[in-house]
């Protein structure tokens, strides 16, 4: 049986049960908000276990930042909202159960500027604060509950193997059209995204920046429909409605001056991070020669090109890359970070701690820079030091599977060896490696006295993944 195959099969099941136990079976029932949080909490198992999440801190802490931003300005939420970047090509973002939002690398490469980025996700946020996906599972009880759960789950997947198998089988049946959003849900979204913009000072615009990009690739695509224009319909609608509100709102002379710097560090960080070397690198040659290095769009081309080198191990050329735009940026506290971690990478643990060093002292909630701080310490046989930052990063990153491999390394290292095999148990769970997640967990509940913090812990996640596990 190939790889794909039992992805299938086993994606299959795991919905169609989510939908059977979840999904309203009647009209005098509604989908709560306890179930929308158990649903989003078992979707995000899956996409752990079968999509590569790009997490690293510095990627993390940008998109969730983003994400607070908008939060702050709307209001007490439902959920805890929670924003992933996956590793995928489509052009696709997905507001998942329970304040979960999924954002594919496709449609952050597609976005210009931050501003219309916040705007997919202000308007992804409008959408789960006002319970759509709830709504739209309780009208989808027309259709049989395994069905719905397959189109959700090919929607949400986008247009690889996996997301166009499960959109076959249930668009036959016609379940798309349930579980589309309604022209009122993509007004109340927008709306909802437009004033959070207003409110953040930033231009609402750059709404019609995107939804312009949302019109082209529809043409383009000649009638193969991207999955976000699936559940996000009638682009040209959203436009004319957007541009009314433009020109009807007393808008300000004047928003917040754009930075775009950390915008386009992200989206070069992501780019070497899904593509590959040896077709990324000519690309940036041929832009860097005809970039501008006065504007930030053309000096961020020798950032994206720094990063390539790094990983082709070209660690001279890594470095006259990141040079030039140090110059041009000497007062951003991230490049010092980067130089820090290019010279972890090219075997100089001494030199890049004190590179690193003055990067958090720059700024010192950089998880960035404080997650390589702790791994060049580790290296230098400070494991103590580097074993107290990577405790302070759980807090803002209790999610980071790697930052609880470390922990696990140094517990081990150090003799505690239930709370070693707790956070290698985490790890491996994150990674999607349930078998092993097992075994270290109930290694770390060995010979631990009842009451203990590390027998419960591990308990508790033993006893979510075996719910989560009956579900598939």
């Amino acid at each position: 049986m190939t790889r794909l195959r039992m992805v299938l099969q086993e994606t299959v099941c795991l919905f169609a049960v989510l939908a059977l136990l979840l999904v309203p079976a009647g009209p005098a029932s509604a989908f709560t908000v306890g179930e929308e949080k158990e649903l989003g909490e078992k979707l995000l198992s899956l996409v752990r276990r079968e999509f590569h999440l790009l997490d690293d801190p510095d990627i993390t802490q940008y998109v969730n930042g983003l994400g607070r931003e908008i939060l702050t300005i709307a209001g007490p939420q439902f959920f805890d909202y929670h924003f992933f970047v996956i590793n995928n090509r489509e052009f696709n973002a997905f507001a998942a159960p329970s304040g979960l939002i999924f954002l594919h690398s496709g449609l952050i490469d597609i976005t210009e500027t931050e501003g219309e980025l916040v705007s997919v996700m202000a308007h992804e946020v409008g959408h789960a604060a006002s319970r759509h996906y709830a709504d739209r599972l309780n009208k989808s009880k027309v259709v049989s509950a395994g069905t719905t759960a397959l189109a959700l789950a090919g929607l949400a997947m986008g247009a690889g193997p996996l997301g166009q198998a499960l959109m076959t089988g249930s668009l036959a049946a016609g379940t798309t059209m349930q579980l589309q959003f309604s022209r009122q849900d993509e007004e109340e979204a927008d709306r909802l995204a437009f004033t959070w913009m207003l409110a953040d000072h930033r231009d609402p615009s750059e709404m019609l920046g995107m939804l312009q990009k949302m019109r082209k690739i529809t043409r383009y695509r000649q009638g193969k429909i991207p999955p976000y224009l699936l559940t996000h319909p009638e682009p040209e609608n959203r436009y004319s409605y957007i541009e009314d509100r433009i020109l009807q709102e007393p808008l300000p002379k004047a928003f917040k001056p754009a930075d775009d710097f950390a915008f386009q560090r992200i989206k070069y960080r992501l780019l070497t991070q899904t593509k590959e070397p040896q077709d990324l690198l000519p690309l940036l040659l041929n832009k860097a020669r005809n970039a501008d290095n006065k504007n930030l769009e053309g000096i961020m081309v020798h950032y994206g090109l720094s990063q390539v080198y790094l990983i082709n191990r070209e660690y001279d050329r890594a470095q006259a890359e990141l040079a030039l735009v140090m110059q041009r940026y000497p007062d951003r506290a991230m490049l010092l970070a980067d130089l820090g971690v290019l010279q972890l990478e090219s075997g100089q643990p001494e030199r890049a701690l004190e590179t690193i060093n003055q990067a958090v002292k720059r700024d010192p909630s950089n998880a960035y820079a404080l997650f390589h701080q702790a791994i060049a310490l580790q290296q230098a046989g400070k494991s103590a030091k580097a074993l107290a930052i990577f405790e302070q990063l759980l807090t803002s990153q209790p999610d980071y599977s790697r930052l609880h491999y470390r922990i696990g390394q140094i517990k081990s290292a150090q003799g505690d060896k239930a709370a070693g095999h707790y956070h290698l148990g985490v790890y491996h769970w994150y990674e999607g490696d349930v078998k092993t997640a097992r075994f270290h967990l109930k290694e770390a509940m060995r010979d631990q006295p009842e009451g203990s913090a590390i027998k419960r812990q591990a308990k508790e996640l033993l006893d979510t993944i075996d719910r989560l596990e009956k579900m598939s």
